[in-house]
C-alpha cells in the first residue's frame, strides 16, 4: 500500500484483517473464530489503507491510496464500539531517494501510548503525535534537515535509523506522545559513502529488538540499543535453544535475505521465523513450508506466530503454534544432479560432468569439456508439501517472468515456461518447470542448451511424479524459431535459401531458410550493433570491440578481418565495402572509409569537418554521397574519395538522411528541409520544406516522395517538383517515436504519434482503415504480396488485410521488441529481443 502499513494486526488479544469491502474482520488469535466485524463507514465510502491493534484500540485508516488524505478511525477492539475518527494529511509520493531529506518508512506508526504520523516524504519532515483513544493532538515536530530516515515501532516506543549530512548512521528512539528523543545510538556502518548514503531498513517487534540495515551491513540490537550482534557475526540461523521473541521472517542466511525476485535468486531459500538470543546476539530460526521472498512476520505472541504469505490469488494470514518435541519430517527434496544424466548432457555436447553445490543448496552445475563452454545449471526451486501448493507458487513466479523478462512461446505448455534475462553481465536463458510438488529450474548461457535440454528435464520428473501421465506438449506450429545466445536487433538477410543473422552477444549465425537447421555460427567478439551485409559471396559483420569480419557465406569461414572500430552500416557497392568509423569511439568526428570487399585492403578516408554523430549509409553509384550532423551533404569520387560537390542543405547542427531512387537522392534536413539531387553529378534539382523537423528517412513510390517529421505528421510532394500535395495529422504522446511508411496496393501504409497505423490514400492522404497499436509501433509496416505486417511494443505481429485492415493473424513473439520484418519464398523472418530468430509462414500460423 502507499502508506507503507499493513492490511492486518496482530496482538495477544486479536487478529484484525482487512477485507476489499472496506470492513475490518477480528478474529480470535487462537482459534481464529470471528468475533465481529467493523463496518465501513457508509458517509465516507473509501478502502482500508491500514490496520494497527494498540494496547485494547483498533486503528483503522481509510482513504485512495494514492490520495494525500487518509480518515483515522479508532475503535474499542473488545466491543469494536467508534472511539474517534479524524482525518490526516499524508503525501504519498514516493521520496527523492538521492536526496538526503526524505522519509522512507510507513507513514503511520502506531503504538500503545500513541499514534505518530509522517505528514510528507520530503523534508520539511514535519511528524504529527496523536492520542490513541482520543485522536487529539500530543505533539508536532519537525525532523532535522538533510536527513534521510526510515521507522519501525515496537509496542510503546517508535525507532528511527537515519543517515544525515556528515555521513553520520544513527538509531534513537522516540516517545510517541512527545516526540522527545528517549535514547540515540551511534552505529558503525562501513557503508556509509558521501553523498545520498547507503539504502537503509529498519525492522523492530514489540519487545524492543531490532534489526537495521545500511548498505550491505546488518545490524541486531536490544531493546535499548545496545548492539548484540552484526551480519557477519549472526549471519548462520541455527536451531534456537529457547523461545524468544520472533523479530521477522526470512531465509536461514542474512547475507541472502534481501526479498529479491525468485527468477534473479540463487536458489529460493525455505522461509524460517527468526528470533534473536538477548544474551548472545546469535538469531535463531523455525521453518515453516514457504518461500522466504513469498513471507512477512505479521506479529508474534508467547507460544504463536502469524505469517503473512503474498502468494498472487492466495494470500493468506496464517497462525503457527509453538511445539517442544522432535520436530515433523521436511519433504523430501530430491538430488538435483540425479535430475539429469550425463547422456541428456550429450544431446547437447558431450563431456559434461556435474558438480553439486558445496554450500548446501538444491543445485547441480554440468560443467563443459572445455572451457569456452556453456555452464548448465539446475536448481530445486521448492518442494511443496502438496501438488495444489506447488502450482500456486509455480502460476506466480511464471507471471512474475512474464511480467519482467521476454519469454520463449514456441515451447510454452502447463507447467513449463521458458524466458530470457538480460543482465549487466551477461544474457542467459532458463526454463522453470513444476511437475506435482516440485517446481525446478534450468539456466545456462547457451540458450539452445535450455531448449533442448528442457524437455528431457521434464520428462524425468514426470517419471519420478507423476508415473504413467504424457507430459503436455506445446502447441504446434507452423514455421521454425532459432534460439540465439543474446536479443536479436538487426533484421536478417535471407539469400539463396539461407538466413543470415546476428544477435547481441556478437555471433553471425547461417541458418536454412526452410528448416532454421544450423549451416554455421561464427562468433565475432563484442556484439554487433549495426547489422551485416551479404554480397557476392561473402558476409560482412562489425563487432564492438573493433573487429570487422568478412566470412564465406558458404562455410562461415574468415575471408579476412581488420581492427578497426565500425560506427554505423556496412554498405557495399561496386566491389568496395564502405563504413564510417571513429578515433576514440566516443569521438563526435567520424571517418568515411572505403575498403576493398575482396581482399579487405584500405583504399582511401574521407573525414568531414564538421559532427557525425549518428552516421547514416551512405548511397555509393557515380559518385558516393554521405549525410552528416553539421547540414551538409557530400559528393565524393568513389575511386579517391576526394569531395567532388559539398551541399549545405540545412543549418550547422542539422542532422541529413538520405534515399536513393533511380537517377535521384532525396535528402532530408532535421530542419524540415526537402531537396533533389542528381546522382551522378550530385548537383541539387530541387528544394522544398516541410513545416515540421524530422529525424527519419523519407519514403518514395508513384512519384510521390512521403516525408515524416517528429511530431508525426505525414507530409506528400511532388518527387519531380518538390511541390507539396498534402499533409497527414496524427499527433499524440508516444514516446521515442518513429515514423515509417510503406507504399502497396493503392495505399499508403504509415503511423503517427497516437500509436495508430492508418491506410490512407497516397492522391489525397485521406483516411481508408487504421489500426490502434498498443504501446505503438515498433517495426513495419512492410507491405507485399498482398498483406501489410506491423507490429507493436508489447511484441505482436499482425498481418494485415491491406484493403480492409481487418486482421488476418497476429503472433506474440515473447519479446518486448524485435527487428523489421523480411518476406521470402513464403515465409517471413524476423528476430526479437527474446533471442529467438522466427520463420513464420506468410499465410499465418
Amino acid at each position: 500500500m502507499s502508506l507503507k502499513a499493513p492490511g492486518h494486526a496482530v496482538s495477544v488479544r486479536a487478529v484484525a484483517v482487512a477485507t476489499r469491502q472496506s470492513t475490518v474482520r477480528i478474529h480470535d488469535p487462537r482459534t481464529g473464530a470471528l468475533q465481529r466485524i467493523i463496518p465501513a463507514d457508509p458517509a465516507r465510502p473509501a478502502p482500508v489503507t491500514g490496520v494497527w491493534i494498540a494496547g485494547d484500540t483498533l486503528v483503522v485508516a481509510r482513504g485512495e491510496p494514492d490520495g494525500t488524505e487518509q480518515t483515522l478511525y479508532a475503535h474499542d477492539l473488545a466491543t469494536g464500539a467508534p472511539l474517534w475518527r479524524r482525518a490526516v494529511i499524508t503525501t504519498l509520493g514516493q521520496p527523492r531517494l538521492a536526496d538526503t531529506g526524505s522519509y522512507h518508512g510507513p507513514r503511520i506508526m502506531v503504538t500503545e501510548r500513541g499514534i505518530v504520523v509522517f505528514e510528507q516524504a520530503d523534508e520539511p519532515l514535519d511528524i504529527h503525535a496523536l492520542d490513541a483513544r482520543t485522536g487529539t493532538t500530543t505533539a508536532r515536530e519537525t525532523y532535522p534537515r538533510s536527513c534521510r530516515l526510515t521507522g519501525a515501532v515496537t509496542a510503546r516506543s517508535v525507532r528511527l535509523l537515519s543517515y544525515c549530512k556528515g555521513n553520520e548512521l544513527r538509531l534513537a528512539s522516540m516517545d510517541p506522545r512527545t516526540l522527545r528523543q528517549e535514547w540515540t545510538r551511534l552505529l558503525p556502518s562501513s557503508s556509509s559513502p558521501k553523498g545520498a548514503g547507503p539504502p537503509i531498513g529498519l525492522t523492530a517487534n514489540a519487545e524492543g529488538h531490532m534489526r537495521a540495515r545500511a548498505g550491505e551491513d546488518d545490524f541486531f540490537l536490544g531493546p535499548d540499543g545496545r548492539l548484540l550482534s552484526t551480519g557477519s557475526q549472526a549471519v548462520k540461523v541455527t536451531a534456537p535453544d529457547r523461545w524468544n521473541p520472533l523479530l521477522y521472517a526470512g531465509s536461514s542466511t542474512v547475507a541472502k535475505d534481501h526479498g529479491r525476485a525468485l527468477q534473479n535468486s540463487t536458489w529460493p531459500l525455505p522461509a524460517y521465523l527468526i528470533s534473536i538470543d538477548p544474551g548472545t546476539g546469535r538469531l535463531g530460526g523455525l521453518p515453516i513450508d514457504l518461500p522466504a521472498h513469498l513471507v512477512s512476520l505479521a506479529g508474534g505472541s508467547r507460544d504463536m506466530a502469524f505469517v503473512f504469505s503474498d502468494i498472487p490469488g492466495d494470500a493468506r494470514l496464517t497462525a503457527y503454534k509453538l511445539i517442544y518435541g522432535t520436530a515433523r519430517t521436511k519433504t523430501a527434496w530430491p538430488d538435483a544432479c540425479a535430475l539429469l544424466t550425463g547422456r541428456d548432457l550429450a544431446a547437447f555436447a558431450a563431456g559434461y560432468r556435474p558438480a553439486p553445490a558445496t554450500d548446501g543448496a538444491a543445485k547441480c552445475d554440468w560443467i563443459p569439456p572445455t572451457d569456452d563452454g556453456a555452464v548448465v545449471s539446475l536448481s530445486v526451486e521448492w518442494v511443496s508439501s502438496s501438488d495444489a501448493s506447488a502450482g500456486k507458487l509455480y502460476t506466480a513466479e511464471a507471471t512474475a517472468v512474464k511480467e519482467t523478462g521476454d519469454i520463449d512461446p514456441t515451447t510454452e505448455a502447463p507447467g513449463f515456461r521458458s524466458y530470457t534475462v538480460a543482465e549487466t553481465n551477461g544474457f542467459y536463458g532458463a526454463t522453470i518447470i513444476n511437475v506435482g510438488p516440485v517446481i525446478v529450474r534450468l539456466t545456462s548461457s547457451s540458450r539452445q542448451a535450455v531448449r533442448l535440454l528442457s524437455p528431457l528435464l521434464r520428462d524425468h520428473l514426470f517419471t519420478r511424479y507423476k508415473p504413467g501421465v504424457r507430459a503436455p506438449a506445446p502447441a504446434r506450429e507452423r514455421g521454425w524459431s532459432f534460439p540465439t545466445d543474446a536479443a536479436v536487433r538487426t533484421a536478417p538477410v535471407v539469400i539463396g535459401g539461407v538466413v543470415y543473422a546476428t544477435s547481441g552477444d556478437g555471433t553471425v549465425s547461417a541458418l536454412d531458410a526452410a528448416t532454421g537447421a544450423v549451416r554455421w555460427r561464427y562468433r565475432t567478439g563484442g556484439s554487433v550493433e549495426d547489422g551485416h551485409v551479404v554480397a557476392h559471396g561473402i558476409v560482412y559483420a562489425a563487432g564492438s570491440v573493433g573487429g570487422l569480419v568478412a566470412l564465406d557465406a558458404g562455410t562461415g569461414r574468415p575471408r579476412w578481418s581488420r581492427k578497426i572500430i565500425v560506427s554505423g552500416h556496412l554498405v557495399v557497392a561496386a566491389g568496395r565495402l564502405y563504413l564510417w568509423t571513429r578515433h576514440p569511439a566516443w569521438s563526435s568526428k567520424a571517418e568515411l572509409v572505403a575498403l576493398d570487399a575482396t581482399s579487405g585492403k584500405r583504399l582511401w578516408s574521407f573525414e568531414p569537418a564538421g559532427d557525425v554523430l549518428t552516421p547514416e549509409p551512405v548511397l555509393a553509384g557515380d559518385v558516393v554521397l554521405a549525410g552528416s550532423d553539421h547540414g551538409v551533404l557530400y559528393a565524393l569520387d568513389p575511386a579517391t574519395g576526394t569531395v567532388k560537390e559539398r551541399h549545405r542543405l540545412g543549418a550547422e547542427h542539422d542532422r541529413i538522411l538520405l534515399l536513393r531512387a533511380g537517377t535521384t537522392v532525396y535528402a532530408t534536413g532535421s530542419n524540415g528541409d526537402v531537396n533533389a539531387l542528381d546522382t551522378v553529378s550530385g548537383k541539387v534539382r530541387w528544394r522544398s520544406r516541410i513545416t515540421g523537423p524530422t529525424s527519419f528517412r523519407p519514403v518514395v513510390a508513384d512519384g510521390t516522395l512521403y516525408v515524416g517529421d517528429d511530431e508525426g505528421t505525414t507530409h506528400a510532394l511532388d518527387a519531380t517538383t518538390g511541390t507539396p500535395l498534402w499533409g497527414f495529422r496524427a499527433k499524440g504522446d508516444q514516446p521515442m517515436f518513429q515514423w515509417s511508411a510503406a507504399v502497396a496496393d493503392g495505399l499508403l501504409y504509415t503511423v503517427g504519434r497516437d500509436r495508430t497505423l492508418y491506410a490512407l490514400a497516397p492522391a489525397t492522404g485521406e483516411i481508408r482503415w487504421r489500426l490502434p497499436l498498443p504501446g505503438g509501433r515498433e517495426t513495419g509496416p512492410l507491405a507485399g504480396d498482398g498483406t501489410v505486417y506491423v507490429s507493436d511494443r508489447e511484441g505482436t505481429l499482425y498481418a494485415l488485410d491491406p484493403a480492409t485492415g481487418t486482421v488476418r493473424w497476429r503472433f506474440w513473439t515473447g519479446g518486448t521488441g524485435q527487428t523489421d520484418p523480411v518476406a521470402a519464398d513464403g515465409l517471413l523472418y524476423f528476430g526479437s529481443s527474446n533471442g529467438n530468430i522466427y520463420a513464420r509462414p506468410t499465410t499465418g500460423p
